[in-house]
């Protein structure tokens, strides 16, 4: 019984860590999308002399423009 134990405590070990990258992997091409989203509002869509601020709404995909008195410039749905 000693012999195969540490074979089945290996294989655990191992399918651990192949999920845990895994999870890794994904939750780091869910940042790296969210962070492209609000790269293109900042360079493509504000990019403009006129405006002073933008915004990104992650959960609505939304980019806002806003001048420097905070009045709305443009609005654009990213999704």
């Amino acid at each position: 019984m000693e012999k195969r134990g540490w074979k089945i405590i290996a294989i655990i070990f191992i399918t651990l860590f192949v999920v845990e990258n895994l999870f890794l992997g994904w939750g780091m091409s869910l940042i790296q999308d969210s962070i492209n989203k609000e790269n293109e509002c900042a360079y493509n869509v504000c990019g403009e002399d006129l405006i002073e601020y933008y915004e990104y709404f992650d959960d609505e995909e939304v980019c806002e423009c806003y001048d420097i008195d905070m009045n709305l410039i443009k609005s654009k749905y990213l999704g």
